[in-house]
């Protein structure tokens, strides 16, 4: 089954509140004693950074501002090299990227869904 734009978008947003959810104002210390949380937000990463993968090559050049490649870079190396995940790192995305990623998505989950009507 083949997914929509709009649809992959709010895959995006959703999973990204996730992540804020599981691991937001969690130290790479914490996140590192935390397995659940851990876990639970490295997923959700992996799946924001899938669900941008997949958006259209339009509707991402709609929305110059989102970090389209980065999130999918980040998705590859957890799932490829899960072994060497810096938690800093992950602490930092969550920390400083994804509330702006939100805001990002639904400004342009509003413009597909104008454009879809």
């Amino acid at each position: 089954m083949k997914r929509s734009d709009a649809e992959r978008l709010r895959d995006a947003r959703a999973f990204a509140q996730h992540a804020q959810t599981h691991a937001s104002g969690l130290t790479a210390d914490a996140l590192a004693e935390a397995i659940q949380s851990r876990h639970a937000a490295l997923y959700d990463l992996a799946i924001v950074g899938e669900t941008l993968n997949r958006v259209s090559v339009e509707i991402k050049k709609a929305a110059p501002d989102i970090e389209w490649r980065k999130f999918y870079e980040l998705r590859n190396f957890i799932v490829q090299a899960y072994w060497q995940i810096d938690l800093e790192v992950v602490a930092a995305v969550i920390r400083e990227r994804l509330e702006p990623l939100i805001g990002e998505l639904d400004t342009l989950i509003a413009f597909v869904e104008r454009m879809d009507r």
